[in-house]
């Protein structure tokens, strides 16, 4: 696995370095990456004038199925119910989540919103003998 790509600071970094006339190699061990990196970075600012950094390109993946919007609405939803299941909001909002696989919404609450699953305690119900020494108590 390699690492994540290089920041704008560790890219201008570079890019003085490279010009100050360091050589590739120095670089990428100055910077911990690999010469291929550095190497890239060099291929993309030739085009560039003097001093400007490449951007970063748009990354890949799929494109989000919910809106922040809808993810707004389900954690108001869940805040204010969190015994709410994720397929009882999607009966709840069949126009937002229609195109929406119930794993998306189960996702969306635990990973994106920070809305972890639990289940509630059992607790033993009360019995005639409680209700009656409760009672006397008050």
């Amino acid at each position: 696995m390699g690492r994540n790509k290089l920041t704008l600071h560790e890219k201008a970094r570079a890019l003085t370095q490279l010009e100050l006339g360091m050589s590739v190699i120095r670089v990428a061990s100055d910077l911990k990456v690999s010469r291929q990196a550095i190497y890239n970075l060099k291929h993309a600012a030739a085009p560039l004038p003097p001093g400007a950094i490449p951007k970063r390109k748009v990354g890949s993946g799929a494109v989000r199925k919910t809106s922040i919007r809808t993810d707004n609405i389900l954690k108001r939803e869940v805040m204010s119910d969190p015994a709410v299941t994720a397929s009882t909001l999607k009966k709840k909002y069949p126009d937002l989540l229609k195109h929406v696989a119930m794993r998306t919404v189960q996702h969306h609450l635990q990973k994106d919103l920070g809305l972890p699953t639990r289940r509630a305690a059992k607790k033993p119900l009360l019995t005639e003998a409680m209700k009656k020494r409760r009672i006397n108590f008050c």
